[in-house]
Parts: structure tokens; C-alpha cells; sequence
């Protein structure tokens, strides 16, 4: 595509409704509220969708082709009136809000313990909680990464900026080395150093099964880490 036609095609009032997955949710309602955490216990994850009709499936072709098209965040939370799970997640109409976790009906998904990969959990949810009620970023969507304003939140993305630098700089390194489907994220050596992780990118990563291997909704997968090396980082901090 010429740059011309990227450019035009940034604006948001021009952007074509087959860019973006815009089929609605199978649930049209939203928590209420209150939330309360789970057992008490903090407990987050990552909730990765498989695709669900056409545009999704290309997302899923354009990335690598792991199986997956959507990111949601697991908090740990209830929705109190209802008594349902909820996750946070992006989408074109909403942005970054509260949803609940059977939104869209029978579509599978693979939930990614993120303590069991080291991650400092309550670390991790204060910055997904501060980023609820930002906008969908239409540049980051239509440029795959390229384009990424820090106020603006694509679903993946949500969870790239709230990892730990460690685990940022690791799957920097997997992708640089080969190891990543080179379409499935993008690492660019800025200062500081930008990285875009696609959800076919991160089920790779954390070694989840692929996409059409799900046998049902909610399908747990510990996260398989690689082994760590101190060399790995030395290009994320030039």
C-alpha cells in the first residue's frame, strides 16, 4: 500500500468498517458494579480469543496465523450484582472497559496465568486499571503496531504496556531471534524501546496451544517460559 493511501486512510472518520472486527459482543450488557476480587485473591491473567468471522480470521492470517484475533484481561474480578466473571478489554466501540467474561457466547478462548511467568500481579493490575475509559487506538489497529499513541489502547496492546520490562525485553528477543512468527509482533529500538505484541505473539510466547487445537471456552494453559539468559537483553537496553 503507498504511503499516500495509509495517511488518508488514518483519519478516523474514513476508517472502513472491514478494517475492524465490529461484530457484536453475543452480550450487550456490561457490569454495573461493584467489583470485588475473587476468592479475595489476586488473580490475573491473559484471555486469548480465537477469531469469530472474517475479519478476525484475516487479523489472525495477517499475525502469523497462530489461531488467535482478540486480547482480554483477567483481573480477578466479579461483577457483584450479577455474581459473573469480568475481564477488561479494547474494542473499536468501547475502548478499554469492564466486560463480562461470556460476552461472546461459545467463542474459545485460552486463559494465561500471568503469576506462574512472574509477574507481579498487583504490579500488573493497577496498570490495567489505569488504562479503563481510554480510547480504541484506530492508527495502532490499521498500521499493526507501527503507529501507537500512549493514551490510546488496541486489546493487545493493554497487556504489552503492563508487563514487566523483563518479559518485555524477552519477547523482543524471541521475535528478533526468530523463535516469534515474524508477523506476530514489532520491535522497534527506539529510546525507549517500542514493542507491539500481536495475541497470536503472545500464545506463542507463553506456549499455548494453537487456536484451532481449543477443545472449549475458557481453556487453561500454564504458561511454558523460556529459558532465561542474561545476553537476551543486552540489545533491548542499547
Amino acid at each position: 500500500m503507498k504511503s499516500k493511501t495509509i495517511t488518508t486512510s488514518l483519519k478516523t472518520d474514513r476508517i472502513k468498517p472491514d478494517y475492524i472486527d465490529q461484530e457484536p459482543a453475543e452480550r450487550e450488557d456490561l457490569p454495573t458494579g461493584p467489583l470485588r476480587q475473587n476468592d479475595g485473591e489476586r488473580q490475573c491473567c491473559l484471555l486469548i480469543f480465537v477469531p469469530r468471522n472474517t475479519v478476525s480470521a484475516l487479523i489472525n492470517d495477517m499475525t502469523g496465523g497462530y489461531g488467535y484475533s482478540h486480547l482480554a484481561v483477567d483481573c480477578g474480578e466479579i461483577d457483584i450484582p450479577s455474581g459473573k466473571h469480568v475481564m477488561v478489554e479494547s474494542t473499536f466501540s468501547l475502548g478499554v472497559h469492564n466486560s463480562f467474561q461470556d460476552e461472546y457466547g461459545e467463542r474459545k478462548f485460552v486463559r494465561i496465568p500471568l503469576k506462574k511467568a512472574g509477574v507481579d500481579e498487583d504490579e500488573f493490575y493497577n496498570c490495567i486499571q489505569s488504562k479503563l475509559g481510554e480510547k480504541f487506538d484506530y492508527e495502532e489497529a490499521l498500521t499493526i503496531g507501527l503507529i501507537h499513541n500512549p493514551a490510546k489502547q488496541i486489546c493487545s496492546d493493554l497487556a504489552t504496556v503492563c508487563l514487566p520490562e523483563m518479559i518485555r525485553a524477552d519477547i523482543a528477543h524471541y521475535h528478533q531471534a526468530g523463535f516469534l512468527h515474524s508477523r506476530s509482533a514489532i520491535h522497534l529500538p527506539n529510546k525507549p524501546p517500542r514493542l507491539f505484541v500481536t495475541p497470536n505473539g503472545f500464545a506463542e510466547y507463553f506456549g499455548a496451544p494453537r487456536g484451532d487445537k481449543l477443545k472449549s471456552p475458557d481453556q487453561l494453559s500454564e504458561p511454558v517460559m523460556p529459558i532465561k539468559k542474561v545476553s537476551r537483553w543486552r540489545f533491548w537496553m542499547r
